[in-house]
């Protein structure tokens, strides 16, 4: 009895696994098409990231950081910017050095700030240029609906590849069948400001395009480029 519940269950083993190798090969031997599709469109990114540096070595008065964080949140609720929510400390730093035979601590603290809007922020920059504050750099930008959008360029990716299918079989007198392979490819999108710019770091006052020509009274933000990409085998029917 036990030798024959052994066969049975070695049977049913050998059956699955020619079944699976069945089924690819059949998958194989089918005829396809791949195609790559590409899906793609352009966004303002209303997320904006500032990295702000306050270095106790930059003030002539020797204010200390706590002092200089306070002046930096108060121009920044001057302007309307939420500190609770779009304001964090990024890193603290502390440097000692000797000078004239005596320690000196330095402290250092970099701060993120977000805003979401290019007039926002060029209001962010005139005021930390106002409170002396000449360390900062727009470091990174996206958008608020990033994954959405990613995902409506992924539909269009799909489509647009069985398009290419359709368009190189339909002379052959041939149909797009099912799907039975995809597989996507997102490219990084660009976080820069449109050029030509300058680093506002080191006091030096941000330079964008604006209808008028170049000033530092209007940021035009140079839209990003969302990209999908899919790879995809149809059936040929």
């Amino acid at each position: 009895m036990i030798m024959k519940a052994i066969f049975l269950m070695l049977a049913i083993g050998m059956t699955a696994r020619a079944a699976n190798a069945q089924a690819t090969k059949n998958f194989i031997d089918q005829p396809y098409i791949e195609v790559n599709g590409l899906g793609d469109t352009l966004i303002t990114p209303n997320e904006i990231f500032v990295a702000v540096i306050v270095s106790e070595s930059d003030t002539k008065d020797k204010k200390s950081i706590e002092e200089l964080e306070q002046k930096l949140i108060s121009s920044l609720k001057s302007i309307g910017i939420n500190t609770d929510q779009d304001l964090v400390t990024k890193s603290f730093n502390s440097k000692f050095s000797f000078v004239n035979f005596a320690t000196k601590v330095v402290k250092t603290k970099t701060y993120q700030v977000k805003v979401n809007s290019g007039a926002l922020l060029n209001k962010l920059f005139n005021t930390l240029e106002q409170a002396k504050i000449a360390n900062a750099m727009v470091s990174k930008i996206s958008h608020t609906d990033i994954v959405n959008i990613q995902m409506n360029c992924r539909a269009k990716a799909i489509k647009n590849a069985k398009a290419k299918a359709t368009a190189l079989i339909s002379p052959l007198g041939q149909t797009v069948g099912p799907a039975i392979y995809i597989s996507n490819y997102s490219a990084a999108f660009e976080q820069k400001l449109g050029n030509p710019e300058q680093d506002y770091a080191g006091g030096k006052k941000i330079l964008v395009r604006t209808q008028d020509g170049f000033e530092g009274n209007g940021i035009e933000f140079e839209q990003i480029k969302i990209e999908e990409i899919v790879e995809a085998r149809f059936v040929l029917k």
